[in-house]
């Protein structure tokens, strides 16, 4: 859940870097900052259980990232 935002938020790894999470149109990193955003974004206040997501009806399936190539 993200600080002002009644509505829980799908939350989606990055495809290409393992390490950010889009949550809600905000970029974040794995210790929940924002991630290379120069404007002010919402708090993460709250992490749903697995329980709690399918409940709402988001998803839990994991998607892995996209292979990199060097």
């Amino acid at each position: 859940m993200l600080r002002e935002q009644d509505a829980p938020q799908q939350v989606r790894k990055d495809r290409v870097n393992p390490a950010v999470f889009h949550v809600g149109g905000y970029s974040y990193d794995i210790d929940g900052r924002a991630f290379y955003i120069s404007e002010a974004v919402p708090d993460i206040v709250h992490l749903l259980s697995m329980q709690e997501a399918r409940a709402l009806g988001l998803s839990t399936q994991y998607l892995a990232p996209a292979a990199i190539h060097l």
